[in-house]
């Protein structure tokens, strides 16, 4: 049976590394194409400073070709393409053993990935090829795909690990038990970080129970 591996990388080898490593922001992998697997060509929404993802996207030698399709309120959609200054990409091994990355996103330093694995081998050959290439990986859930995937919350683990904390210390009590600013104290964050951390976590609770 295939299995759903919910996981955090982290590595200065993969595309984009460069720019992230300098600017705050939040990243969206809408699509990904690999005509050539070395090489693939990534389709992101951009959420943050935009104007410093910009600037340091210029001088980023893991990426070539860059176009922004799409640009919607504090966000834009990025086509762009990695160079053979990348030196870790995941997708062509994702393929050879016939896994499916079913969402992905970058958030404060780290890769949130949700991916379909055949089987449990599967997996294990993954992780034995990240260990290999020197990445940092995190396993937060792994289980069975036997339908149990339509009850996933969407959540990044910052998100949820956010608004765990929030709901164990009183935030959402009336009155209000606890302040954002001590919740980013706790979590070593600022409060702007767990502010947007419950807000796009519990518009995503919202969308996922609800149905919008």
């Amino acid at each position: 049976m295939s299995i759903i591996v919910e996981y955090a990388l982290r590595s200065d080898g993969f595309v984009l590394a460069p720019t992230l490593d300098a600017v705050d922001v939040r990243l969206v992998l809408e699509n990904m194409v690999a005509t050539d697997p070395s090489r693939p060509i990534l389709f992101v929404w951009v959420e943050g400073d935009l104007p410093g993802f910009d600037a340091a996207l210029a001088a980023d030698p893991t990426v070539t070709d860059v176009t922004v399709l799409n640009e919607g309120p504090g966000s834009r959609l990025y086509r762009l393409q990695a160079t053979d200054a990348t030196r870790l990409v995941t997708h062509g091994e994702l393929a050879r053993l016939g896994a499916s990355r079913l969402e992905a996103t970058f958030e404060d330093g780290w890769w949130y990935a949700r991916t379909r694995f055949p089987d449990a081998a599967a997996f294990d050959s993954y992780v034995s090829f990240l260990e290999e290439s020197g990445a940092e990986l995190r396993v937060s859930r792994r289980y069975d795909a036997d339908g149990t995937e339509r009850e996933l919350d969407g959540l990044t683990e910052p998100q949820r690990e956010t608004l765990r904390l929030a709901y164990r210390r009183g935030y959402f009590s009336v009155p209000r038990e606890v302040t954002a600013t001590e919740l980013a104290d706790e979590l070593g964050v600022s409060a702007q970080a767990v502010s947007e951390r419950l807000r796009r976590g519990s518009a995503r609770l919202v969308e996922r129970s609800v149905g919008v």
